[in-house]
């Protein structure tokens, strides 16, 4: 056994903090590269949260080319290039395939293990950690980074209830955000970034359910609408835009499209600004072309009540909703349909509005937005520019995607370049 690889001289080339999805990859990585590598995890087991990802599928990257994966970040995307160019999605494909997970493509790119079992990718990532000697300590949880006073270098980490210091010249932290804090994640990275001066963007969700001032969606739990078309709007402003499944449920919307908005939604309410969501229900036809669907269908039903020819248009659910909006009675015959109440329920099939209340709790979303600085943080290294030593990577920084396994990617790749960039100092 190799005792310089495994700390026996009391010292370790670096400390990760964190042992979720960014910090298992960082372990293995660093220690791949022949770093002794001692892993601190708070709770009794690795990968808890990776495990639920994708409703425990995992989706863990998309198909998507660089540029796509840059902007799904928005502003704060241009950060991750070097990142991204270090370990791409294909290299993240190849790299767990190597590892034994045979992975798929489905819709829009993204990429699951072809098991469809995140378990067997928090399996790969932990043999790969075995595999290269790192040090795991489980129920350990940091408490504080050390840091020499003169120099801002790392010297160790402190462990919440120990005394003693593990020593260290470099520090990977990978505590991810707030998001199921069950999981673990409950902020301890924050504090021990604050500490050491680094500014914190106020933790927020994001990729998150969005709660409705009308209380209607309760009514429709469980309903499904695929592919249709919702844009955010702030007061006339249509401020984003995008296609997807959504779902109704107690609270309000939820499912791809609306998580994938719900950052800039959260956004805008976080401004005091009113926000409404308006849902296409029909966005292979403009209001022109839904006008001449809706009078084909009434000519051909005329005698048959509005409330029955929806139902072939519309989920069932949504027809009485949709007619009582419109001023229509359910019992009223296609062929007595005014000209206006047609207008206007080809209206609210192009323009089914809601209004934004406010976002579930962050401890529902499925990631956080905010973190730490970026201006703070070299994106070559991912190296923090107040303490030399101490790397970040993961949901800690503030970089949040679309859905679609681009967040997982992030942070991957984040992990993988703060593991390459470490200091290896040979001891005496």
């Amino acid at each position: 056994m190799d005792n310089r690889k495994n700390g026996a001289h009391g010292m370790f080339d670096v400390v990760v903090i964190g042992g979720g999805a960014a910090g298992m990859l960082a372990a293995g990585s660093a220690a791949e590269s022949g770093a002794r590598v001692l892993l601190l995890e708070r709770n009794a087991r690795l990968g808890k949260k990776l495990g639920i990802t994708g409703d425990g599928r995992c989706n863990l990257t998309n198909t998507d080319e660089r540029d796509e994966f840059i902007r799904s970040f928005g502003v704060n995307g241009k950060f991750l290039y070097r990142a991204f160019a270090a370990f791409s999605n294909h290299d993240l494909i190849a790299f767990f395939n190597e590892h034994g997970v045979a992975t798929k493509e489905e819709r829009g790119g993204r990429i699951f293990p072809a098991s469809d079992k995140a378990e067997s990718v928090v399996g790969a990532l932990e043999r790969y950690m075995k595999k290269h000697a790192v040090a795991v300590r489980l129920n350990a949880r940091a408490e504080r980074i050390v840091v020499d006073a003169a120099s801002r270098e790392v010297s160790g980490v402190a462990i919440k209830d120990r005394e003693t210091i593990i020593k260290t010249r470099n520090v990977i932290l990978a505590t991810g955000g707030l998001s199921y804090p069950a999981t673990g994640s409950t902020g301890d990275g924050y504090s021990m970034a604050k500490a050491l001066g680094h500014e914190i963007v106020p933790p927020r969700p994001a990729l998150v359910p969005v709660e409705t001032v009308e209380a209607f969606p309760k009514d429709l739990q469980g309903l499904s609408l695929a592919g249709v078309t919702v844009t955010v709007l702030s007061g006339r402003k249509r401020i984003a835009s995008e296609s997807g499944d959504l779902i109704f449920t107690h609270y309000g919307i939820s499912g791809p499209v609306i998580l994938s908005l719900s950052g800039i939604i959260v956004e805008h309410l976080d401004m005091k600004e009113p926000v409404a969501v308006s849902i296409n229900l029909k966005p292979a036809l403009d209001r022109a072309g839904l006008e001449e669907f809706l009078i084909r269908e009434f000519a051909g039903s005329s005698k048959k009540l509005i409330g029955t020819v929806m139902k072939g248009l519309v989920p069932k659910s949504l027809v009485p909703i949709l007619l009582n909006a419109g001023g229509i009675s359910e019992e009223k015959q296609c062929g007595r349909i005014t000209t206006t109440e047609r207008k206007r329920l080809a209206g609210l099939l192009a323009d089914f509005r809601l209004t934004a209340k406010r976002p579930r709790p962050i401890d529902e979303a499925v990631v956080t937005r905010g973190g730490i600085d970026l201006k703070e943080v070299d994106p070559r290294t991912m190296e923090s520019k107040k303490v030399r030593g101490l790397y970040f990577c993961g949901e800690i920084l503030d970089v949040d995607g679309n859905t679609g396994g681009y967040n997982l990617q992030a942070a991957f790749s984040t992990a993988r370049l703060a593991a390459a960039n470490i200091r290896i100092v040979e001891e005496e």
